[in-house]
């Protein structure tokens, strides 16, 4: 009976116990199961991902958007105003462990666990550059070599 007085006490002085912690600060209170979009903190304030955050909206319904108070209103309102134009509600997250927490999240009240849940940024198509013609050696001129 003691332990469970215990368990009470430690309830009611640090709140219930949850599962997976460093999880949910790193996606904004809820968990990588859940999660369906995701940006870093990095591709907010830069201000990336904006069309591919308004086309996760339009796949996604009934998902809840949560925002990382780390960033200004201002950085922030390009995707605040895609949220409203799709009459979504979205929650700004502000706490001490957000440093470290991503950008932004998009995310179901139940698990999903889809696989590419992270903004990839396109990388431009090098043309592979032909490798300079090295001038034939002496030899190869020698033996008619090209």
């Amino acid at each position: 009976m003691s332990k469970n007085m215990d368990d009470y006490l430690q309830e009611g002085i640090y709140g219930s116990k949850q599962t997976k912690p460093d999880e949910r600060r790193l996606f904004l209170g809820s968990l990588r199961e859940r999660a369906a979009f995701v940006l870093t903190q990095e591709q907010v304030s830069q201000q990336k991902g904006i069309q591919a955050f308004d086309e996760a909206l339009k796949k996604h319904h009934d998902v809840e958007l949560l925002f990382n108070a780390q960033h200004s209103l201002n950085t922030l309102s390009p995707y605040r105003r895609i949220a409203l134009k799709h009459e979504k509600n979205y929650t700004i997250i502000d706490e001490d462990s957000n440093k470290h927490a991503y950008g932004i999240v998009v995310a179901y009240n139940h698990a999903v666990d889809l696989d590419d849940i992270f903004y990839k940024e396109a990388t431009p198509v090098q043309k592979d550059k032909e490798a300079p013609k090295s001038k034939p050696s002496f030899f190869d001129k020698l033996f008619g070599k090209n």
